[in-house]
């Protein structure tokens, strides 16, 4: 009784599948067809995995956050993670205190796991020339001029050129984030009053540097030191505090995710 009920089941699902693919054959050309040309999903119903490495100076260390985690870079990576269009961020740290662009452009050549990590990157975060700005303070304080800042200025330029064309020298196709400096150092001196437009020249000298590349992107944040009606900076008055890399991680997080989702267009 068992052997005829099962080849019954066994009998009826062959005349099923017959009845299913033995059909018109114009039709399921047809068929065939139109399913191969239906509009292929948008980029959040395939969330990216995305490989990042941020370089570069305290900022990308993190110096002054209180939780001691990396600043404004495990901010970003969370952020990043709860958007529909990325599945699994990781974001590599090799940011250490003060570093300047010639001491980054030296590790880029020559530090293997940065090179590694690199190589392997959907994109590139670069903190660098507040410690440039710095050593021209420390080097010539208490007598500072504006023409002490434009010639760092112009050596700084040429480092920075060199610091882009290395991270494209070891990934062609790794998109570049490159975030500005901000002016803390009227804490330092109050009789500088220049120091608002050397930051600010700095900056456009780095954005128009940034522009000259393809795939690159340049974060400003000095308008949000510069703005804000509460403190942004550590105990130290030069990095940022907790509010101050959550501010940053959000402005990195605009521009990363745009130069990110145009690089899948």
């Amino acid at each position: 009784m068992k052997k005829s009920v099962r080849f019954g089941a066994v009998a009826l699902s062959s005349i099923f599948l017959a009845s299913c693919i033995g059909g018109n054959s114009t039709e399921q050309a047809e068929r065939n067809f139109t399913m191969e040309n239906k509009p292929l999903p948008d980029s959040s119903f395939i969330p990216k995995e995305v490989n990042v490495v941020s370089v570069g100076d305290s900022l990308t260390e993190g110096v002054g956050d209180s939780t001691g985690l990396g600043g404004y870079v495990p901010i970003l990576e969370k952020n990043m993670e709860m958007q529909d269009e990325f599945s699994d961020v990781e974001i590599i740290n090799f940011g250490k205190r003060g570093n300047r662009s010639d001491q980054l452009l030296k590790r880029l050549k020559e530090e293997e796991p940065i090179r590694t990590s690199i190589m392997e990157a959907d994109s590139v975060i670069v903190t660098i020339g507040g410690n440039d700005v710095m050593k021209v303070f420390r080097s010539n304080f208490p007598s500072l001029s504006y023409g002490d800042f434009s010639a760092a200025l112009v050596q700084y330029e040429d480092r920075l050129t060199n610091i882009f064309s290395e991270v494209r020298s070891v990934n062609p196709d790794a998109s570049i984030v490159l975030m500005g400096i901000y002016n803390p150092f009227f804490v330092l001196s109050a009789d500088i009053q220049e120091m608002e437009l050397i930051v600010e020249e700095w900056n456009n000298s780095a954005k128009a540097i940034a522009g000259q590349w393809d795939n690159t992107s340049f974060v400003e944040v000095s308008d949000l030191f510069a703005s804000s009606q509460e403190n942004l900076l550590h105990t130290d008055y030069f990095h940022p505090n907790d509010i101050g890399y959550s501010l940053i991680a959000e402005r990195i997080e605009e521009a990363l995710t745009g130069i990110l989702l145009q690089a899948e267009e």
